[in-house]
């Protein structure tokens, strides 16, 4: 006997003890289908971040890669760093700099901020 979750965006079809995902793409909505276990299926209903993560993976057969803590911040760094203004506007950002940086920094994001106005 089938039987269909149907969430947002997508469903989980459990036809006896196979288990699939599917959901509408491309231009016309033609829905596709890819087998996933039961563990899967679980993870998919959990939150639509963990559906997204198993829709890459039964599409692709690879997880979706996650950044580290440390990448965040050095990404975090690298924008501040091209919109120095930001260490001026949102002073807790100075957090991620040492003093040397910030010597470097704080004057162009002063006069960056300063052309705002």
């Amino acid at each position: 006997m089938e039987e269909v979750f149907p969430v947002n965006g997508f469903a989980i079809v459990k036809n006896d003890e196979e288990y699939t995902i599917e959901w509408p793409q491309g231009p016309f909505d033609q829905v596709i289908s890819y087998p996933i276990t039961k563990e899967l299926a679980d993870k998919a209903l959990k939150s639509s971040q963990d559906a997204h993560e198993v829709k890459i993976y039964a599409r692709t057969g690879q997880w979706p890669v996650k950044n580290t803590e440390e990448e965040e911040r050095e990404q975090t760094r690298k924008f501040i760093k091209k919109f120095p203004e930001l260490l001026i506007k949102v002073p807790d950002n100075q957090d991620l700099f040492t003093e040397e940086e910030l010597k470097e920094l704080l004057p162009l994001g002063e006069k960056n901020f300063s052309e705002e106005k």
